[in-house]
């Protein structure tokens, strides 16, 4: 019969109560003598023992917490979790048009969402197939069916194998309810635009285990989030704030250069440039009308000093996706007798994600990427001849007042910003299925579990407007006799010439792809013999895990051909097995010390063997006092993507460039995989002390260490270039230059540098009567002290609390997305008087450096706390109403310096929620 300490109990309840925002610690009254503790498996162990006697740092988040925060999506309520980082991670909003196909992803310590295992019921998810199987899509996870959520803040590869290199996010779902309950809520912004949130859901369970023999627990959600834009919010609707930023997209009717139409590829006249900010500017420029065409006039000419117009595209462009979510989850089991039972899950989700960007841009530099013009020997240019009326007219006139006489009466090269189409819209539908059979029970007093997972995550990408076909385009651009006029009111073509441009538009399929993952477990787990009257548990089991990864792109998006959607996207079609074999001894010293070590062996067929293991020691030399640490090794395998999707020419997203000024460039960008790659190797290391000084009070700090050798990183275009106008050796093959201009960047896939990453993480919370109530008070927040990344050429970047270095270079993997920040916590108190609840939460992010300005002044994010504030009822009998604030004091955003692509304007994506003040109400209702 096990007793819990003081200690073990007031740990249980503070994980119970959860630390994420909100906390509430059930009464520390002492556990009666004959009261049996159950054991239970916790998130890092293989070996079951009494409820959070763990040396590891496991954090839980609660139901009632998750209510009390008041999210309106697992994004939303993952990301007020300290350890969690926006660094590493996307977003909805963050993913909009930059082929993640509605992935919605999370990053612990900011090591990337690829070193971030998530399970769900202990077990793994299919990673999303449009996110490149490295990563689980946390959209399709229906917040309704939440029980808890369970964060180990450690490496655990020792346990779990490859991806927990930062750690495990493990979402535990209903298991056990007898009743109906049906939920609904509605949350809106108090600001014009949109944002508002409306979901549902019905839960309906029969059974008790120990009485009837057997439980079984169905659950239904559905969310719908309305689409906010650029053009809702003041400090969005535009991409001109000066001296910060200046929207550099290409804008209608510029004039690139001399084009001699049939010699492809040879047809490039003299002093042609690499972008619009290079050419002979725009004659509307000349004239200040820039905004006839729907554009502005850049405030700096081109380097042939001629003015020239571009295009402001923050208001047309989504802040928050139109999202919908539904799903439909599972639990069932069955006892056979009081030593056996079955047990099965179920998981169906269905995420539906429409992203709404600025209409398409097209230039010569887009078109050459695309191999169709070769294919059907079409000039990779939008021409204006000589012989078209406007040409005489408009463009005579401007070259003779500019001086560049040289070119006049020579078939011109000019760039386009394609309203004809409207705005581009992209509809990614992303499925997950998951199907969980098994036994367990107890053999010769073992335990043991054996089990068949099947999982499957599938996405079809399609796009509904805004698109269309590059060589059809050019081909009627291109005919003379259509008498093209890049100048034409409002930018947009009339009459016959739009009639046949209608011809070119394309709405159909992106990619079908597929991401399978089927895995059959066992395990067994018990004691082994006695060590001075105290038992020496161990768990040992084996797995084998088949992986199939599928992309299947339409035959347009195959040949790169669709205009604004990035270039060309290659198929893959591979698979591979993977089997292991894990063990694990939990070994009680001395009555205050216990001693933990798993060992694991991962067999890939095609990136060899991994051997990690995981080492930790908890002591109690008193009742109130833990004292915690542990060893322990990573690894991450290449993923099928990874290795095998074949490199293609296609466009890269925006970037800056440091010698010649030019902002928001996009050129000929070579991406795809790398067969040779090699997994990434971890070492970790944690120590922690939980001081629980009265039952009505905890408080712990747990430091941790990981360094990494060998990363898997794509280098972005910014990276690439930023690293190779320093002179940066590594890079010096990657940039392909036409005179000064940047020709080409070569963004493949690669084991690239180093990272050493330390902080600590701190967490209080207690109880307290408090007037006729009782109060509960909670902070939980992590300190970064280095996040230190390594280049391949070997220069240093220091992450923390900055996006930049001190030139305003930006730091490897800035513009991914996401800062690493100094200090972030939620610090939240609830107040309890019988039915009512009302609970406040202060969220803080510290100070950090986003840029150099236009000037070449630094930009700092000054702190910022936002407050969250709700309101819980249950004075009816199995009823629960709420009402809340998020962004209770509407707090704006300050002006922020994306250091890299970012299509939004205004505010940093990955740390600000554009819906400011959002009101909700839930209410629920269970028929018992």
């Amino acid at each position: 019969m096990m007793k819990e300490t003081v200690l073990a109990q007031a740990l249980r309840m503070m994980f119970a109560g959860g630390l994420a925002a909100t906390v509430v610690i059930a009464p520390a009254t002492a556990q009666e003598d004959g009261e049996k503790m159950q054991r239970v498996e916790v998130t890092g162990s293989s070996v079951k023992r009494a409820d959070s006697e763990t040396a590891l740092p496991v954090q839980m988040i609660s139901k009632q917490d998750i209510q009390r925060i008041g999210a309106t999506s697992t994004e939303g309520l993952l990301a007020s979790i300290a350890s969690l980082s926006s660094a590493g991670a996307t977003s909805n909003a963050a993913g909009a048009s930059s082929g993640t196909f509605g992935l919605s992803s999370i990053s612990l310590r900011g090591l990337g969402a690829q070193r971030t295992l998530v399970l769900v019921n202990g077990r793994r998810l299919a990673a999303f197939a449009g996110g490149g199987g490295a990563t689980v899509n946390v959209n399709v996870i229906p917040l309704a069916a939440i029980e808890r959520i369970e964060v180990l803040k450690d490496g655990a590869s020792g346990v779990y194998g490859s991806d927990a290199v930062a750690g495990v996010v493990n979402f535990i779902l209903s298991k056990s309810f007898e009743g109906i309950e049906v939920s609904g809520g509605t949350g809106s912004p108090t600001t014009h635009g949109g944002g508002q949130n409306n979901k549902a859901s019905v839960t309906g369970g029969l059974g008790n285990l120990e009485r009837d023999g057997y439980s079984a627990v169905v659950s239904a959600s559905w969310e719908k989030e309305k689409a906010l834009f650029g053009r809702d919010r003041d400090y969005a609707k535009s991409g001109n704030n000066m001296p910060y930023y200046v929207s550099g997209a290409t804008g209608q009717g510029n004039i690139e250069g001399v084009v001699i139409p049939g010699a492809y590829p040879n047809d490039r006249g003299a002093g042609f440039g690499a972008s619009p900010a290079t050419g002979y500017g725009n004659p509307l420029a000349a004239q200040g009308k820039c905004a006839d065409i729907q554009m502005f006039q850049n405030p700096t000419p081109s380097s042939k000093g001629a003015p020239y117009c571009a295009y402001d595209s923050a208001s047309a462009t989504n802040l928050i996706p139109a999202r919908e979510l539904g799903n439909l989850t599972g639990n069932l089991t069955f006892k056979i007798n009081e030593d056996h039972q079955l047990f099965a899950d179920a998981l169906l989700s269905r995420s539906v994600v429409t992203n709404t960007i600025q209409t398409s841009p097209e230039r010569r530099s887009f078109l050459v990427a695309d191999s169709a013009f070769v294919q059907q020997k079409v000039d990779p240019s939008l021409i204006l001849y000589p012989s078209n009326p406007v040409y005489q007219s408009i463009v005579v006139p401007y070259l003779t007042a500019q001086g560049f006489t040289s070119i006049i009466g020579q078939p011109l090269a000019i760039t386009s910003r394609v309203f004809d189409f409207g705005p581009r819209q992209s509809r990614d539908v992303a499925t997950q299925s998951r199907f969980v059979g098994g036994a367990r029970g107890t053999v010769w007093g073992q335990d043991y579990e054996v089990a068949l997972t099947s999982n499957r995550s599938k996405v079809s990408g399609s796009l509904p407007s805004g698109y269309f076909l590059q060589v059809e385009y050019a081909k009627i651009i291109n005919d003379p006799a259509n008498n093209w006029n890049p100048w034409a009111p409002g930018g947009v073509q009339t009459g016959a010439l739009a009639e046949k441009l209608k011809t070119a538009q394309y709405t159909g399929k992106t990619i079908d792809g597929w991401s399978d993952s089927d895995l059959i477990d066992s395990k067994i787990t018990g004691d082994l013999f006695k060590l001075d009257g105290r038992a020496v548990q161990y768990a040992a089991g084996v797995q084998a895990r088949h992986e199939s990864y599928k992309i299947s792109p339409s035959a347009a998006i195959l040949s790169g051909d669709v205009g604004g959607a990035g270039g060309a996207l290659a198929a893959v079609d591979r698979s591979r097995t993977i089997r292991s074999v894990f063990g694990e001894i939990n070994a009680p010293l001395l009555s205050s010390v216990e001693a933990n070590l798993a060992l694991r062996n991962d067999h890939y067929n095609d990136v060899g063997a991994s051997t990690n293991y995981k080492a930790s020691l908890r002591w109690q030399p008193v009742r109130s006092l833990l004292l915690r640490g542990s060893l322990g090794s990573g690894f991450r395998a290449p993923t099928l993507s990874d290795l095998w999707t074949p490199q293609v020419v296609g466009t890269t997203v925006a970037f800056s460039d440091p010698k010649t000024g030019q902002s928001s460039l996009q050129v000929n960008g070579v991406t795809g995989g790398n067969p040779n790659l090699k997994p990434e190797e971890s070492r970790q290391a944690s120590v922690g002390v939980v001081w629980s000084p009265a039952s009505w009070l905890n408080a712990g700090v747990d430091w941790f260490r990981i360094k990494i050798t060998d990363i898997l990183a794509t280098p972005s275009a910014q990276e690439v270039v930023s690293r190779y106008r320093a002179g940066d050796p590594a890079y010096a093959n990657l940039v392909v230059l036409n005179g000064n201009d940047i020709d080409l960047v070569k963004t493949v896939l690669a084991n690239t540098g180093n990272a050493t990453v330390q902080g600590a993480d701190v967490f209080i919370s207690g109880r307290q009567a408090f007037g006729p109530g009782k109060l509960d008070v909670a902070l939980n927040g992590t300190y970064m002290d280095k996040f230190d990344q390594t280049s391949p050429g070997g220069v240093l970047s220091h992450k923390v609390g900055t996006l930049v270095d001190s030139k305003g270079t930006p730091v490897i993997g800035a513009d991914a997305g996401g800062v690493v920040l100094r200090w972030k916590h939620t610090l939240n108190a609830t107040w309890t008087q019988g039915a009512l609840a009302t609970t406040l939460i202060q969220n803080y992010r510290a100070r950090y450096e986003a840029a150099h300005d236009l000037l070449g002044q630094r930009v700092f994010m000054g702190a910022m706390a936002t407050y969250d504030a709700n309101l819980t009822w249950r004075g009816l009998k199995n009823t629960t109403l709420t009402l809340g604030v998020r962004n209770l004091f509407d707090r704006q955003p300050q002006t922020f310096v994306p250091v890299a692509a970012q299509f939004q304007y205004g505010y940093d994506v990955s740390t600000y929620d554009p819906r400011g003040r959002f009101v909700y109400v839930n209410a629920s209702y269970a028929f018992r």
